[in-house]
């Protein structure tokens, strides 16, 4: 078995709506599963797919898993049978497991042979975990323990997480943004407090109601919390804003708020973060994030430059994309770098600057436009809370813009007001009025649907 350096005591590890546990219950918990799986087959270096159910069955699973030095693989509760059977093919999957009422469960062998992982890797793999990958492709990338450990210490460090500190998770647990915050809690001695799921005012509530320090979100929930109008509570020193672009007039609402914000940029592939800013007090110019977390080495042009695909390199990158023979290296080339789809620079004072995504950009009249940025100008106009722009097919310039936003902005005043600050190139052509712009699980905005409701045509 592969012991961590998790936490053990009388501190509380868990909160999870009516249940607390201390690290000496969740320990226990954790032994308890760990006899139980290897009772049932499972062996060192196979990787398990759980389900993100609500509660803590998936908290016990990702210790479990460590201590046997297998696998876990995260998948959403709604995940349909083809899409499991997609990622067992793809991953290799030995096994799935299933959470039963009585809190036991059971591992369902999935009739893969064991890939045979553990004897070419240097460190046992904790995750496979789900991503777009640089390339956009569905893949899953192969987390190590040592590169988990070394991404969970670098962000406890910068993020100054402790003992006695709490941290909300309201991001889906298959995600790694939130399957991280276990362990770093675990790491730090501090709470990770459960959410299931984002609602705003739930999420307000617990923010008070239980005293907590640390939250990750992503910029519309922000957006939501800020539209409740309540201030943030006294507790909260840490609101980490990842997975998408946070434009200025959000952070300058939540900043005049006092949102104690930290931007951040990373992704599954990297054990999560790669660059996290300070508190900020302003803010940042567009794009803009903060130098390097130490160890990680970043590739990219410098400030004034063409801006170029971003490459990284480090102690907490992946060991590889999952293939069903789990061969690590694959997706890095040989001198260990992945290749991002982000295009990016170097500020002069070395701090990363993320532009989007190289595939994102638009060819319009002659001008490369980037949506995202688009998105952050809209957020000026008055009137306009939330906006999502997208690129639709278009037969005589190849592409043009449009926008679904949300606010009491009227669309002929919106339309105005494009034309005023816009260029052409970047004007969106259609605009579409939402009480609600919608969201992913993720919390991130639904794209495709956003298309669909514009009246994209294939």
């Amino acid at each position: 078995m592969s012991d961590a350096p998790w936490q053990r005591g009388a501190a509380t590890a868990v909160i999870d709506g009516d249940a607390c546990w201390d690290y000496e219950t969740l320990a226990a918990r954790v032994a308890e599963r760990t006899v139980r799986l290897h009772e049932q087959g499972l062996a060192a270096g196979q990787v398990v797919l759980v389900p993100d159910h609500p509660g803590t069955d998936l908290l016990v699973m990702q210790h479990a898993l460590w201590r046997l030095r297998a696998a876990l693989l995260p998948i959403g509760p709604t995940d349909d049978p083809p899409r499991r059977a997609a990622l067992i093919e793809q991953a290799g999957v030995e096994w799935q497991w299933t959470p039963t009422e009585s809190g036991e469960g059971q591992l369902v062998p999935t009739g893969r042979a064991s890939a045979a992982t553990a004897a070419a890797l240097p460190s046992p793999l904790a995750a496979v975990i789900e991503t777009s990958g640089s390339s956009g492709t569905a893949r899953a990338a192969l987390l190590t323990q040592a590169a988990v450990l070394v991404a969970c210490r670098l962000s406890n460090a910068h993020l100054g997480l402790g003992a006695g500190d709490r941290w909300l998770c309201c991001l889906p647990r298959h995600h790694v943004g939130g399957l991280s915050i276990g362990w770093r809690c675990a790491l730090a001695g501090a709470t990770v407090v459960t959410q299931a799921g984002f609602e705003a005012a739930a999420v307000q509530e617990a923010l008070g109601r239980h005293r907590i320090t640390h939250v990750s979100l992503v910029p519309p929930m922000l957006a939501r919390l800020l539209a409740l109008g309540a201030p943030p509570p006294p507790a909260l020193r840490v609101v980490l804003i990842g997975g998408q672009a946070l434009h200025g007039a959000l952070a300058e609402a939540a900043l005049a708020a006092g949102w104690p914000l930290r931007v951040t940029y990373g992704m599954t592939e990297t054990c999560s973060q790669i660059a996290t800013s300070g508190v900020l007090a302003r803010a940042p110019e567009p794009g803009v994030i903060a130098p390097p977390l130490p160890g990680v080495e970043i590739d990219c042009p410098p400030a004034g430059a063409t801006p170029g695909r971003l490459r990284v390199r480090g102690p907490i990158l992946m060991a590889g994309y999952a293939t069903p023979e789990r061969r690590p290296g694959v997706g890095l080339d040989a001198d260990g770098w992945l290749a991002t789809s982000d295009l990016a620079v170097r500020t002069e004072t070395g701090a990363l600057r993320v532009l989007g995504r190289a595939d994102d950009a638009l060819v319009i009249g002659g001008h490369n436009v980037f949506p995202l940025q688009v998105e952050g100008r809209l957020l000026h106009a008055p009137g306009v809370s939330a906006a999502c722009v997208v690129g639709l097919s278009e037969p005589v310039w190849g592409h043009s813009l449009a926008a679904a936003y949300a606010g009491p902005c009227e669309g002929t005043a919106l339309e105005r007001w494009c034309r005023e600050h816009l260029s052409s190139p970047e004007r969106p052509r259609r605009l579409l009025r939402l009480e609600r712009l919608p969201l992913l699980p993720s919390g991130k905005y639904d794209r495709a649907r956003i298309r669909q409701l514009l009246g994209e045509r294939e």
